[in-house]
């Protein structure tokens, strides 16, 4: 047997240990998700159920696995021979009454994962090639690990899995002492190191052989109450009510009950649930007398200072300045002042799309159809075929025999009954959802504080998330306020996350317009060279009086960063968040430089924005 760190061996690993027993004791539960920082010990604990069930293998899966290499194809060579479906061999076919692990779930291509995930929970293993598939059994149960720092997973995904345990660095210095010592004595001898743990672990073995999920009993009222619970925690959909009632039965049968007891339910819930969990739904909060007081007084003080600055009709330099994204005159915004105030996130309404086709993305651009792209690894949706150019990796089976059915009478078949020769093959073409990323990119200055306009931004924002992830896009954020612009939402496709950063966003202080739009341009540019489909959403009125180096913004600082983002093949869509009578068209000016479409905020709601960027994404010709 291969050397495997025993589990026994590592501190705060009791919840690891009942669910690797769970899963080994119950048909019900198959999959588990080690979840937390690096350096945890997660990828040592999911091999470490080795020592519980020695009898079976561990199948690890490959980061950089495709789909044919995971599920199996059917061999195209044996069919034509033997007219047979046979499977060639694959990860889960050798995993048939074993145990899967994916270190980094997480990193997988998502056209992967959420197979295996079926494949494992349904038991079921589908190879397939052109329209000739093969079902193969796949009793396995899946212990996957993942690192939050290094990209989540959606609800949807978390929900797949049965269980879910969450670890940590231990902060006792006596506890980390410990976990150096074993690792030195565990480096120096292994087989010395396992058999110290042995005992401990033929105790477990036992106790998941005698245990008898089948012959739990469980009363109508426990059903009631995990019901309940369920309830209480706001958990989506059965899959979590389900998860905890085979726990439940997993654990008393361990312990040695007939009928499913109240603490095996407690820890069947810890087990089941943490993954699941989510947070009341939050309405927008009504703004108090007193508030409402102290926003009418902000407007009739921003009011008088607009009107006392009547534009000079007369004067070419005034029309220059007006024209030019360096705003020196910061007392017209209310950018003087350092107070700081947080703004409600707007509620959702009903959209209506107001853009004519003519004012969208200019031709110019690099276009296509949003979402899909041809796929070159062999994996996404067969859309056609082609002849081709080489070495054929990904044959299209009914093309190819209906190319050679004109010759089949005049070629020898021997005991075959369609011959294929070369120049019949033909490969799919394959087209896969291309993942968009979409950058808000947030004026969080004091002007955009003005008119209760950050609640229309924040509620835009969120709108647009929740739009994200019935898509699968994946959203972000970026605030530039005072000095600087920060990330202050990473990508994610989690309402939950996204609707934290938006309630506590800050708005007060000068305008870094620059800074904000190089931060939208290096996180999108990751985004681009990693395939994906960049989109910059810039919220602002175009005023930036704060330059990169900290300074007034100067002319060649503003062209530079213009041609940047011209030519970095970022779409890019400003909102002008400015309202009023007197307006300085310094957003227009700003999309004209950037070469991004412009629409006017007073124009929109939340809903509406959504709407609008999501129609203005998907114009291409």
């Amino acid at each position: 047997m291969k050397a495997y760190m025993p589990l026994a061996s590592m501190s705060g690993t009791d919840d690891i240990r009942d669910a690797f027993m769970c899963l080994l004791c119950s048909p019900d539960l198959r999959t588990l998700l080690i979840t937390g920082p690096p350096g945890t010990g997660k990828s040592a604990a999911a091999r470490s159920i080795a020592g519980f069930a020695p009898d079976k293998k561990i199948i690890e899966i490959p980061q950089n696995v495709t789909r044919e290499q995971l599920f199996g194809s059917v061999d195209i060579e044996e069919a034509i021979k033997t007219g047979r479906k046979v499977t060639a061999d694959s990860v889960l076919g050798r995993a048939d009454g074993n145990i899967l692990i994916a270190d980094n779930a997480n990193l997988l291509p998502a056209d992967v994962f959420q197979p295996l995930l079926n494949a494992v929970s349904d038991g079921i293993v589908k190879a397939e090639i052109g329209g000739v598939s093969v079902d193969s059994a796949c009793d396995s149960v899946l212990i996957c690990t993942m690192d939050p720092e290094e990209g989540g997973l959606s609800p949807h995904m978390l929900d797949r899995f049965d269980m879910c345990i969450v670890t940590s660095s231990p902060e006792d210095e006596g506890i980390r002492k410990e976990i150096i010592r074993n690792n030195l004595e565990y480096e120096r001898d292994p087989s010395g190191f396992m058999a110290a743990y042995s005992a401990i672990e033929a105790e477990i073995r036992n106790r998941i052989s005698d245990a008898s999920v089948l012959t739990v009993v469980v009363d109508d009222g426990y059903l009631d109450l995990i019901s309940q619970i369920c309830g209480e925690m706001f958990v989506e959909g059965h899959r979590g009510d389900i998860a905890v009632l085979n726990a439940a039965c997993a654990l008393s049968a361990l312990h040695g009950r007939k009928r499913a007891g109240m603490d095996e339910l407690k820890e069947a819930v810890r087990l089941c649930l943490s993954h699941r969990r989510r947070e009341p739904p939050q309405m927008p909060p009504e703004s108090p007398p007193e508030q409402e007081k102290q926003e009418e007084q902000q407007e009739e003080k921003d009011e008088p200072e607009q009107e006392s600055e009547p534009p000079d009709s007369g004067s070419e330099n005034q029309e220059r300045q007006q024209e030019d994204l360096d705003d020196s005159d910061t007392e017209d915004n209310g950018e003087g002042s350092s107070e700081e105030k947080v703004f409600a996130v707007g509620e959702e309404f009903d959209v209506r799309d107001f853009i004519p086709p003519e004012s969208r993305f200019s031709r110019s651009r690099k276009t296509g159809k949003r979402d899909l792209s041809e796929s070159h690894d062999n994996t996404g949706r067969t859309v056609g075929d082609r002849i081709p150019a080489g070495k054929v990796t990904d044959v299209a089976l009914a093309a190819s025999i209906r190319a050679a059915a004109p010759y089949q009478m005049s070629r020898e078949h021997g005991n075959l009954a369609v011959v294929l020769k070369k120049d019949d093959l033909r490969e799919k073409i394959r087209v896969k959802m291309k993942g968009t990323r979409l950058l808000f990119v947030v004026d969080g200055s004091g002007s955009v504080g003005a008119h209760e306009r950050m609640v229309s931004v924040k509620g835009a924002i969120l709108s647009m998330l929740n739009d994200a992830y019935r898509r699968r896009d994946e959203v972000g954020m970026a605030v530039f306020r005072n000095q600087g612009a920060e990330l202050v939402l990473p990508m994610t496709r989690s309402v939950l996350t996204a609707y934290k950063s938006l309630k506590e966003l800050p708005t007060g202080g000068r305008t870094p317009l620059l800074s904000g739009l190089v931060l939208g341009y290096e996180v999108l540019k990751r985004e681009a060279d990693a395939g994906c489909e960049p989109v910059m959403v810039v919220l602002t009125d175009g005023r930036g009086n704060v330059g990169l180096e900290g300074g007034k913004p100067s002319p060649e600082e503003i062209e530079k960063t213009a041609e940047v983002l011209r030519d970095s093949g970022i779409r890019i869509i400003v909102i002008d968040t400015e309202v009023g009578l007197i307006r300085f068209g310094k957003a227009l000016l700003l999309s004209r430089m950037i070469g991004a479409e412009y629409l006017l905020l007073e124009d929109l709601n939340a809903e509406t924005i959504s709407e609008t960027i999501r129609s203005a994404m998907s114009w291409f010709e």
